[in-house]
Formats: C-alpha cells, sequence, structure tokens
C-alpha cells in the first residue's frame, strides 16, 4: 500500500504536470505561428505605405506642384507594387489631377476619393479602408497617404486600391502539426485570407465563430488555447493575434484530436509506467508477505499461545535468516518456561498447603480470642453491674449526708464504671460478631419509640447550654419491620459520637423514607476529620491522629461497630467530613428485614 500510494501519487503528479506544461506548449506554439502570420501581413501592408510614400517624394512635384506629369510616378507605382492595381492622385480641392491603372483608363471605374482618406492624409498621416469587394469576390483595401511639396506643405492625397489576394500565400504556407491552419478575419468577421481560397471568394463571414470574437474581446485571456468548432463543425484548439493598425485578427487553429494527440500519448506512457509500478510493487508485496509477514505471523500465534500457557508449542521456521533464530530463540525460552513453570508449580503446591494449615491454626486462634473476649466480657460484666448498682444506691441513699467531696468521689466511680461497662459491652458485641453469634430478631414497630430512647441516653451526654440536639422525623416513614434493638445502638453510637466531639453548636438527626429504604443523617457541627482519617474511620481500635486523640480518648469500637451493625441489618454507611467543619453520617436500611437467624459479618 505504501509503495502503491507513493507510485499513484507521484504518477499523478506527473500526469497533471505534463498535461500543463503540454497544453501551455501548444498554447504557445499556436500563438507564435498565428503572431508570425499577423506580423507578416502587417508588413506587406506597410510595405506598399512605404512604396507610396516614395513616390510622393519625386523632384517633379517639388518643382511643378501636383500635376499631370506624377501620372508617371503613378505607372511606376504600379510597376513595383503588383498588389496595387489603380492609383490616383488628388489635389486639396478634391479633384484629380493623375492616375494610372493596370487596365485602360477608359474601362476602369476608378473609386471615388474616400472622405476619411482624403481627411486622414490631408492632416499628415495614412489611412487603410475596411476590407471591401470587387466583382463580388475578391477583397481589396483603399491606403491613402498625403502628398507633400516641403515638409509639412500637403498638396494633395495618393489613394491607391490595394488586392488582397497577395496576403494569401503568406497564409497558405502556415502549417501547424498535420492539420493546422492560420486565416485572417476582420473585426466584422470577413474573411481575408485562408488556405482554402474559395472560403475567401465566397465572401464567408465567420463572426459567429467563438474563436473570432475572442480574438477581437480585450477581457479575453490571450496565449491560451480556445476549444471551439470550426467552419466545418470539427473541434479545433485555437489561439490568434491582432493587427492592431489594420483592425484584423489572425486565428491559427488545430483538430483538437491532432493538438492533443502528444498530451493523450504522454499520458498513456505514464499511466503504463504507473501500472507497471504498481504491478512491480503487488509483486514486491507478496515476495515481502512470503519471506517476512507470514513468518512473523507464525511468531505471533506462536508467542500468543506460549503466553495462553500452552509451553509445549513450538513455532517452526526454515526460512534461513533471523527470523528462523528468532523461532529457535522462542522454543528455547518456551522449553525453560516450562522446566520453571513445573518447579514452580510444585513449590506453589507446598506453599498453599502451609498456607492453608496455617489459616486453620489462624482460625482457631481467632476462634479462641473471640470466644475468650466473650467469656470474659460476660465475666467482666456482672461485678461491673454490681459495682454500678452499689454505688447509685450508695449515692441515693447518703444524699447530702456525707461530704461533697466523698459524694463526688462515688460519682466518678460511677462514671468509671459506666465507662468500663460501655467498653465491655462494645468488646462483647464485638466478639459476638466476629464468632457470628450476633443474631437478627426483626419485629415491628415505629421509628419514634427508638428514636425517644436512644435520645433519652445521649442527652445526659450533651455540654449543657452549649450543644443543642434536633431530631426531624418524616411522618411518611411508617411501620418499620428490623432489629429495634441494633437500630436503637446504631442511633446510639452516632449520637454519642457526634456529642464526644461537638463542643458546641448542634446536632441533628433527620430521617425520612425512600421506596423501600430507611434514610437515618447524623449531622453535626464538632471538630471533623482530616480527609486521611476518613479511610480507616471504621476501622477497629483506630482514632484520628493529633491533640484530639488524646484530648478526647476513647478506644475506637463505637464507628466499626456502628459498620458491623448496619451490614448486620443489610444497610450501608457513608461518612462526610472536613477538618473544623463537623461531620455527615448517612445511613441506609431496608424497612423490611426477614429474621434470617445469626450473620456472619466479616
Amino acid at each position: 500500500m505504501l509503495i502503491g500510494g507513493g507510485l499513484i501519487a507521484s504518477g499523478a503528479l506527473e500526469i497533471y504536470f505534463t498535461y500543463r506544461e503540454s497544453r501551455d506548449h501548444l498554447a504557445l506554439l499556436q500563438r507564435e505561428v498565428a503572431a508570425g502570420v499577423a506580423f507578416k501581413i502587417e508588413r506587406f501592408v506597410q510595405e506598399l505605405e512605404r512604396m507610396m510614400l516614395a513616390s510622393t517624394k519625386s523632384r517633379d512635384v517639388a518643382v511643378h506642384g501636383l500635376s499631370s506629369e506624377f501620372k508617371f510616378e503613378l505607372e511606376r507605382l504600379l510597376l513595383v507594387a503588383p498588389a496595387i492595381t489603380s492609383a490616383t492622385a488628388i489635389a486639396t480641392d478634391g479633384l484629380s489631377r493623375a492616375q494610372a491603372s493596370r487596365v485602360s483608363i477608359a474601362s476602369v471605374q476608378t473609386a471615388p476619393a474616400a472622405p476619411d482618406a482624403v481627411r486622414a492624409a490631408a492632416q499628415g498621416g495614412s489611412y487603410f479602408s475596411p476590407v471591401y469587394f470587387v466583382r463580388g469576390s475578391e477583397p481589396y483595401m483603399t491606403i491613402a497617404v498625403p502628398i507633400e511639396r516641403f515638409a509639412g506643405e500637403i498638396i494633395g492625397v495618393l489613394q491607391a486600391e490595394a488586392n488582397l489576394k497577395y496576403i494569401w500565400d503568406e497564409v497558405a504556407r502556415v502549417r501547424v502539426g498535420k492539420s493546422g491552419y492560420a486565416y485572417a478575419v476582420t473585426r466584422s468577421g470577413d474573411l481575408v485570407a485562408h488556405p482554402d481560397i474559395s472560403l475567401v471568394l465566397q465572401r464567408r463571414n465567420l463572426a459567429h465563430l467563438e474563436q473570432v470574437k475572442a480574438a477581437f474581446d480585450p477581457e479575453s485571456t490571450d496565449g491560451k488555447n480556445r476549444a471551439s468548432l470550426d467552419l466545418r463543425g470539427n473541434k479545433v484548439v485555437s489561439s490568434s493575434a491582432v493587427v492592431p493598425r489594420l483592425d484584423w485578427a489572425v486565428i491559427s487553429e488545430q483538430r483538437a484530436d491532432e493538438a492533443y494527440a502528444s498530451i493523450y500519448a504522454s499520458l498513456l506512457r505514464s499511466s503504463t509506467l504507473l501500472l507497471i509500478g504498481l504491478v512491480v510493487a503487488l509483486v514486491a508485496s507478496i515476495f515481502v508477505a512470503r519471506r517476512v509477514v507470514l513468518p512473523l505471523r507464525s511468531l505471533r500465534e506462536g508467542a500468543q499461545r506460549i503466553g495462553e500457557g500452552d509451553l509445549t508449542h513450538r513455532v517452526v521456521l526454515r526460512t534461513g535468516d533471523e527470523l528462523e533464530a528468532v523461532a529457535d530463540a522462542f522454543n528455547g525460552m518456551a522449553g525453560a518456561l516450562r522446566d520453571s513453570y513445573a518447579g514452580l508449580e510444585q513449590k506453589i503446591e507446598q506453599r498453599t498447603r502451609d498456607l492453608s494449615a496455617a489459616n486453620q491454626r489462624l482460625d482457631e486462634v481467632s476462634k479462641h480470642k473471640s470466644r475468650f473476649l466473650a467469656n470474659m466480657s460476660h465475666e467482666l460484666r456482672t461485678p461491673l453491674t454490681a459495682i454500678i448498682g452499689f454505688t447509685r444506691v450508695v449515692l441515693r441513699k447518703t444524699e447530702e449526708q456525707i461530704p461533697a467531696l466523698q459524694t463526688e468521689n462515688l460519682r466518678k466511680v460511677l462514671v468509671s464504671a459506666e465507662s468500663l461497662l460501655t467498653l465491655v459491652n462494645e468488646l462483647l458485641d464485638l466478639s459476638k460478631i466476629e464468632a457470628g453469634r450476633m443474631e437478627v430478631r426483626a419485629e415491628a414497630f415505629g421509628l419514634e419509640q427508638v428514636v425517644e430512647a436512644a435520645v433519652s441516653t445521649v442527652e445526659p451526654m450533651l455540654k449543657d447550654g452549649e450543644v443543642r440536639l434536633v431530631v426531624e422525623l418524616s411522618p411518611e416513614i411508617g411501620t418499620l419491620r428490623t432489629d429495634r434493638e441494633k437500630l436503637r445502638q446504631i442511633i446510639v453510637n452516632l449520637l454519642g459520637n457526634a456529642a464526644k466531639f461537638t463542643e458546641q453548636g448542634e446536632i441533628r438527626l433527620s430521617a425520612w423514607r425512600e421506596n423501600t429504604t430507611l434514610k437515618l443523617v447524623v449531622l453535626d457541627t464538632g471538630i471533623g476529620m482530616e480527609q486521611e482519617a476518613l479511610a480507616y474511620v471504621f476501622e477497629e481500635f483506630r482514632q484520628a491522629e493529633g491533640a484530639s486523640a488524646g484530648k478526647y480518648g476513647g478506644t475506637g469500637l463505637g464507628l466499626p461497630i456502628t459498620r458491623r451493625l448496619v451490614t448486620l441489618l443489610r444497610g450501608d454507611i457513608a461518612v462526610e467530613s472536613e477538618s473544623g467543619n463537623g461531620s455527615r453520617f448517612t445511613v441506609s436500611l431496608p424497612t423490611d428485614v426477614n429474621e434470617g437467624g445469626s450473620h456472619h459479618v466479616a
């Protein structure tokens, strides 16, 4: 394709420029032919004018003026200028003083002096009349020059009738190629000279031809070929040149098929060379495909099969060059890989067995750990419950009976015991979830009851007068069917987390229903979190680093337990936060959860 595209591009350019150059060369040739004929016609007329002016310079004119003796000069003019058939000397008063003709004077019907000729000659210039035909066939032209006795003293006009058939020989000898020719026409379209003399004698008018119109058109682009029709209806290309002094035009024509024959031959040669080049490119492409492309395709297919794991496949090439060496290298690589994979598979099997045994031991250790935490948490809750209960009884019975310092110490004991009980409960919940012993007990209830219980639990944690808790529940929520206690714990954990990190401002709990999904949003104006902390906020025993970790304390189990409870209830939780601008926790839960017994949450 590359070679063929290059050949086509170069061939098209060559054909285009060859056509342009040939066409321009043809136009230049025809124009030179037309200009040469026009120059000969103009020189012929100038020669007649020169001989007429020479006749007016005789000594008799200077001595005697214009008289009948001037006839001798006129007869000599007829002798030296065969194209002039008659000459007349006319005085300034318009009367004829002498005349001469190639026939007897009695039989000559001398054309009267043209007023334009007399006027032009009287002003010192020469006059050339339009072409006219004598005896209905031969073209003639009147030429008039002034007769001066002395320089600037015009005493008459010499008028001569010139037969234009003498131009025919100049035109007839012109040939453009084999069928090309030239002819002369006047602005009115009268044919003056043509290789076919019969057309002139028939007084053919060519004003209707496009090439004649274009020859006298000042806006026509001179030097360019014009495609048109000749007198016989043949398609020709033509060019023209103007004879300004006579207001004539010389047109050279050549049959279009002959004019463009060389161009067509050049195009044919270029097209043939292009076709040969394309054939050579095709043969070269086939050779390259057999020698390079097909072996490369075999290498690619072999590499693909080896890459897919077929290490027994071998690439067979017998090219005797570098491609065969590459194929041998591929085969050697496949054999080495096969040997390596055989040993590697054995190692992988051994490592897999070791890893499975290690995982089993870890699972057993994890189960023992979970059982240990569950048992220890249960054993710790009994004395802690007793401590909390007895401390509350002592505070109630000894109210205002013991010193204030002792009362404050008992309250500190109560707070510490409740915090420790909360930690033990969290550990117990975490161990139950990890052990797969957490059960979902679905029941029908209203969200208002759960929210009231959660709010009453969290309200003591709020900073008095500094933090306001706002609850917004949509009336369209209706009845829920899920685990009441776990939902309460989720709300308590989220509100407790918000209360813990909110010094002042507002904590807002919003809930609404979207189809079969309950949406819970807890929004606070607390300290918020850095973006890095959002990646591990739901991990066990992880807290945001920095000054807030030591100030606010905690075990880092509240949010991880919340996430596991949400997952247990077939829901999802997300967090959005920005340092200094508070946090937003969004919980999505199904409104109807079928009771499914215990669920293991990873």
